[in-house]
């Protein structure tokens, strides 16, 4: 699977444990937020004051 800008959190996580370093990375902790289950890639990005492409790209990476 691929990870675009609008896939939920939860599933990119699921994904590979490579997702969640990415995440530490970047100090988001959306793991432990409330309301994961909504947040998608892109309003991550958005909210944290990242490029969404990059993000979405690095994520990418993250899988192979």
């Amino acid at each position: 699977m691929k990870i675009t800008k609008n896939t939920k959190a939860p599933d990119a996580l699921k994904l590979s444990p490579g997702i969640l370093a990415v995440f530490k990375k970047h100090n988001l902790y959306c793991p432990s937020c409330k309301g994961i289950g909504e947040d998608t890639i892109e309003k991550i990005a958005i909210c944290k004051g990242m490029d969404v492409q990059t993000f979405v790209d690095e994520l990418n990476a993250a899988l192979e």
